[in-house]
């Protein structure tokens, strides 16, 4: 075997020292197993809490109001006061004091150490149900008036061929106030011609009045007051009357943001805190935060008739759960325990529209709505006139998801059979001899001259069933209405009319090919008379959109019986801004073809230029051109009409003068209700309403607002910004609703102060420090120095002080004025501080 050399005498040290190092090691080693050679006794067991008071959130499946109470702990139980538990909708079964919670039926109490809660877990029948409606359309604003007057024109100049020339006015005159409005309509004719050309006699001259009446609403109670002339309200399957006396109505009208018709609703019940995503026919309605428990959720936009709702919850951690069910709105209903009805009382008028005021005998006529459920309204309907007794009975009902069914059925009484008004002479408006069939004579009796009535009967019935659907697919409506010989209502007992024995009506709509195809409808229409005669018409429509803005519209109607039928075809293309073209063909029931051809411009709401030309061929060629202006204080119309070489010349001047805040204005018509902005005698100030600029006041600081819807809660502001810098404004914008018929002032306090800008230095000539406290000693405004020293002040006198919270605590006074006349913000300074101070407190005036 080889023989190793022996290591070198130089590794010797190295050797020592790893052996010494080994050495320490285990010496080490030997001690600490020597110290540690016995375990450490074990530790003793914490004392046990057997009674403690505990101050905790209660949560209820997942659910605290975060307030602190007293939480007893006692042999493993909780016990809390019974008022917290019942606060927190725990059933608590009549107990008083202390409970332990874990002993009540269905509960289960947990104690959180980490969030300092006692957790309970309920069933969730036991949480209140959360009625959740969505966003509301609009927030309800009370309804203001003030006071004035309004007189609303419409003069109509006509000049026929071969005719009179002739104007007629009508004319408005209205007082409103915070007590209602009192108002009254007529027609002023004059007859320029006292004789036509072709030598036929003219309309009489003079006044002709239409309507006066009294009406106040009460918003509260949503019922409207009226006295004088009125037209009652009707249901869907009884008449109106044209009245004169008292009439006391439900106004639904004064509140927009109420929805009168059941809405879509959908029960559920979170499991925990959820957001709630409603989606109707695919587009989102509402998103609203639930708390645990059973909620019904409900939904207030405009929708009618059939569709899908879609509801999605979404939980803390993300989880969906979306449910699909169909709906369906009729807006025909009354919601569950709501009311509408119209009382009427007084003396039917006569001749409407030909004499003064005709009234004849007294007639009472009623109309009552109630929402016995969300699916069920009753109504009922009476009339009472002098000889005439008339009831009935009627029902809408929502069939489930496929419709509205309606019925109805009346009885009425009449001490005289209907009259045939056929049998009565054209030139006379009384009966044979001065008799009045129907209306008694001095002695009591009641008149029915020979060959008045074509039955015997005086008493009637009527009943009606309708049915509707609607959706997004089609749209179906039928309507079936029948009368006995025998039945009358007030409208047809107090004239020389008659009420048709039977009437049938059936529409149908849909879009076969798309909505954006086009939309066809459908409708048939019988009318049989009390003569047995029959109307049967056919109506078949289909319009669509082609490109860009342009439309077509067909035409047919057949009467069932006649061998012809008429037909027209129409195309709309705009050709410019605001300007439509359309051309098309028509053709009568003799089989007569008449082209057609037109072009319009709308005219400008905000004012403007529009016109109308149109022109039809055939046979008897047709001509028609007018032109309108609409301005801020008139519309002028004028233009002609008719068939070659034989036409009618017109002219037409309609508007509205208002006083108002002691000042006249010149307006458009006023339909309905209007504004007038005042902005305390500051003339050119920007006023908008509803985001659309209007105009700017006028020298009194006025402007008129004429298209005001009533009751609808609208924006009105004025711009400030270009304005001069010194001239401000307290408030800039309010939201008005305003009563049918009145108008409001709406007030904006605009002034022109006294305002500076000033520079102010220390005694040394050195701009005040960043920051210095500075008060104006007449209006006690405090604002600190900018950079250079400067300050700005306004609503300033033409003398004003300054105090000057210096470095050292004490207070300097500078004065100086300003020029009242001046346009602008005023340049003061630079101003020093005196070298003597004012004293060592802020505001000392000594």
């Amino acid at each position: 075997m080889p023989i190793r050399p022996l290591p070198r005498s130089g590794y010797q040290p190295k050797l020592y020292f790893r052996g010494s190092l080994c050495l320490l090691c285990l010496t080490t080693f030997a001690v600490q197993a020597q110290e540690y050679s016995s375990l450490p006794d074990a530790p003793r067991a914490a004392p046990v809490v057997t009674d403690a008071m505990f101050y905790l959130s209660v949560v209820v499946n997942g659910q605290t109001d975060n307030q602190v109470v007293p939480v007893t702990y006692r042999n493993n139980a909780y016990f809390v006061e019974a008022g917290v538990l019942a606060k927190n909708h725990v059933h608590i079964n009549g107990q008083t004091g202390l409970i332990n919670v874990g002993e009540l039926p269905d509960v289960k109490a947990r104690y959180d150490s980490g969030t300092q809660q006692l957790i309970l877990q309920v069933p969730d029948a036991w949480l209140p149900n959360q009625n959740v409606s969505g966003d509301p359309l609009m927030n309800y604003t009370p309804s203001e008036s003030s006071n004035g007057l309004l007189f609303n024109y419409d003069a109509y100049y006509t000049d026929p061929p071969g005719g009179a020339r002739s104007v007629a006015t009508w004319m408005e005159q209205r007082f409103f106030s915070s007590l209602g409005i009192v108002t009254n309509t007529g027609t002023y004719r004059y007859n320029i011609d006292s004789v036509s050309p072709n030598g036929g006699q003219t309309s009489q001259d003079g006044y002709l009045r239409y309507d006066t009446f009294w009406r106040f609403t009460d918003e509260k109670n949503l019922i409207s007051y009226q006295v004088g002339d009125f037209v009652s309200d009707s249901l869907t399957w009884s008449n109106s009357a044209r009245m004169g006396g008292i009439r006391i109505s439900r106004n639904f009208a004064v509140r927009p943001d109420l929805v009168t018709y059941p809405l879509l609703q959908y029960s559920g019940t979170a499991a925990v805190p959820t957001t709630v995503d409603l989606f109707l026919n695919g587009f989102k309605a509402s998103s609203n935060n639930l708390n645990s428990g059973p909620f019904t959720l409900t939904n207030v936009p405009y929708i009618n008739g059939a569709g899908e709702a879609t509801i999605v919850t979404t939980d803390a951690v993300g989880r969906q759960v979306s449910t699909s069910v169909p709906f369906y709105v009729s807006n025909t209903l009354l919601r569950k325990n709501l009311s509408d009805f119209d009382f009427s009382l007084g003396a039917v008028r006569q001749n409407y529209g030909l004499s003064n005021g005709d009234y004849s005998d007294a007639a009472f006529s009623g109309i009552y709505r109630y929402g016995l459920s969300n699916y069920l309204t009753l109504s009922g309907h009476t009339e009472i006139a002098q000889g005439l007794t008339l009831g009935g009975l009627g029902g809408d009902i929502a069939v489930g998801t496929w419709g509205t069914l309606s019925v109805s059925g009346s009885m009425s009484k009449a001490d005289r059979p209907p009259v045939d008004g056929s049998n009565i002479p054209d030139n006379q408006s009384t009966y044979p001899n001065g008799a009045n069939p129907g209306i008694p004579n001095a002695s009591g009796e009641i008149s029915n001259p020979l060959g008045v009535s074509a039955t015997d009967k005086k008493d009637g019935s009527q009943y009606t069933l309708g049915y509707s659907y609607y959706s997004n697919i089609f749209s179906l409506s039928a309507l079936r209405s029948k009368r006995t010989v025998g039945y009358q209502d007030i409208t047809s007992y107090t004239s020389n009319t008659r009420l048709s024995r039977q009437a049938d009506q059936v529409t149908f709509s849909t879009s076969p090919f798309g909505s954006s195809n086009g939309t066809m409808g459908i409708g048939y229409y019988d009318v049989e008379a009390y003569d047995n005669s029959h109307t049967r018409l056919v109506n078949f429509s289909y319009s669509r959109s082609l490109w860009g803005q342009s439309s077509m519209f067909l035409s047919l109607n057949k009467t069932l019986g006649d061998n012809g039928y008429s037909a027209q075809l129409q195309f709309i293309i705009p050709i410019g801004t605001n300007i439509n073209m359309n051309a098309g063909v028509q053709r009568d029931s003799s089989g007569n073809y008449q082209e057609q051809i037109g072009a319009s411009k709308a005219t400008p709401t905000d004012g403007g230029l529009g016109w109308n030309l149109a022109y039809s061929g055939g046979n008897n060629p047709y001509q028609q051109a007018d032109a309108t202006w609409k301005s801020h204080y008139a519309t002028v119309q004028g233009g002609f009409y008719g068939n070659q070489g034989d036409y009618t010349n017109w002219a037409d001047l309609s508007g509205s003068v208002v006083f108002m805040a002691n000042d006249w204005f010149l307006s458009d018509k006023i339909n309905d209700a209007f504004i007038v902005v005042d902005t305390g005698h500051y003339a050119d100030v920007p006023v908008l309403f509803e985001n659309q600029k209007m105009g700017k006041t006028d020298s009194n600081g006025h402007l008129l607002i004429p298209t005001v819807s009533s009751y609808y809660p609208a924006k009105v502001e004025i711009d400030t910004l270009p304005l001069p810098a010194d001239v401000v404004a307290n408030n800039v914008n309010d939201r008005i609703a305003v009563k049918q018929g009145s108008g409001v002032i709406v007030k904006f306090s605009v002034e022109k102060v006294l305002s500076a800008n000033i520079t102010l230095h220390d005694k040394a000539g050195q701009p005040l420090k960043l920051g210095t406290l500075v008060t104006e000693q007449n209006s006690q405004q405090t604002t600190v120095t900018g950079y250079d020293g400067l300050v700005y002040f306004s609503h300033l006198q033409e003398h004003n002080v300054l105090n000057i919270q210096q470095e050292d605590h004490s207070v300097c006074r500078i004065s100086f004025d300003l020029d009242p006349k001046h346009q602008s913000i005023e340049q003061i300074g630079p101003l020093a501080c005196p070298d003597t101070t004012a004293g060592t407190g802020a505001g000392d005036k000594s």
